[in-house]
């Protein structure tokens, strides 16, 4: 179990997303966060929990006041299935607490139950490939980094779930009681299909590319609506408010799922952006070599192998760095 970072006031952490840390209080913070990736990682963390206590139902409390009487209160529980940990809190998650457990423990993906017996899954290191089973049989694959909440039981009327981050989800048909995500930025409302959401949390837009069915993707504030069918994708872009529609062109849409990765007289800046998403590491690329195009299918091999693939196309090299790769060389 990882310790806290010693040399960090976690209060600050609160602080910070209440905005009321003082002139000086951000200086310091900011500094903290710059002194290593593990303190930006713990802020991505507690990011994604403020992230889901800002939406609808979320309980709002003084940071000041509540984290010390919050931060003693976290009983983690001990078993293990399928690298994820579970713990149960008795009374209500609030964000302190959150905070708390994001400093305290770090794990490859793990399990909380909540306010209202709601349960909470990151994939924190790595990509859940095996389905996670919701209570109408539904199956929910989460990609690196992504975040999904869900109740132990769902209402009569309707299913509901959260999401930060990107997951792919096979919907069990049910038009009496429809499947609805809500992420921070938009909603997607489903009766029973199979598709693919991305709200990462850096993106400026949602997208939700549909397999099969048909989704509905809103702004989630009663505005308008797109009806989504297979072959088409949804964008909802966050700084216009505005919702586009059009054909699924990127045969690559569900590669971290299924990995599968096609390249077809693809350009280097598609094929970084592709291998971002599917392995979740950062991939720096020389500006020069964007235009260079490249022809392979890669099936069920991890990047190592495929960068060594793309270095001896190009004649490049390729150095890893603390966030993922860097690829420079002479050109195509």
């Amino acid at each position: 179990m990882k310790e806290p970072a010693e040399n960090m006031n976690w209060a600050w952490m609160a602080k910070h997303f209440g905005n009321e840390l003082d002139a000086n209080e951000k200086e310091q913070f900011a500094k903290w966060v710059k002194e290593s990736d593990a303190n930006e990682k713990e802020l991505e963390n507690a990011e994604k929990i403020w992230q889901f206590s800002s939406m609808k139902d979320a309980e709002l409390f003084n940071v000041d006041n509540g984290w010390d009487k919050m931060k003693d209160r976290i009983h983690p529980g001990r078993d293990f299935q399928h690298s994820i940990k579970r713990h149960i809190f008795v009374t209500t998650i609030k964000v302190a607490a959150s905070f708390l457990l994001l400093v305290s423990l770090t794990f490859t993906a793990y399990w909380l139950i909540g306010k209202s017996g709601n349960i909470l899954v990151t994939a924190e290191n790595g990509k859940i490939l095996e389905p996670i089973v919701l209570p109408d049989g539904s199956e929910v694959y989460l990609n690196s980094g992504s975040t999904i909440r869900y109740p132990k039981n769902f209402k009569t009327d309707i299913r509901e779930v959260e999401l930060v981050g990107e997951a792919f989800f096979r919907v069990t048909h049910n038009p009496k009681q429809p499947f609805i995500i809500q992420t921070p930025q938009a909603l997607v409302k489903v009766l029973g299909t199979s598709f693919d959401v991305n709200a990462c949390r850096k993106c400026d837009h949602v997208s939700v590319v549909v397999e099969t069915g048909t989704v509905e993707l809103s702004s989630g504030n009663g505005g308008e609506s797109l009806k989504l069918t297979p072959g088409n994708t949804g964008v909802y872009y966050l700084n216009s408010k505005k919702l586009a529609k059009s054909a699924t062109s990127d045969v690559n849409s569900f590669a971290w799922k299924t990995n599968e990765i096609l390249f077809h007289n693809s350009n280097m800046d598609y094929v970084s952006k592709t291998l971002e998403n599917v392995f979740s590491k950062t991939i720096v690329l020389d500006s020069h070599l964007k235009h260079c195009s490249l022809n392979a299918n890669f099936k069920n091999r991890d990047l190592e192998s495929i960068l060594e693939a793309i270095k001896a196309t190009f004649n490049l090299t390729i150095k890893k760095t603390d966030q993922g790769y860097a690829i420079s060389g002479p050109g195509c």
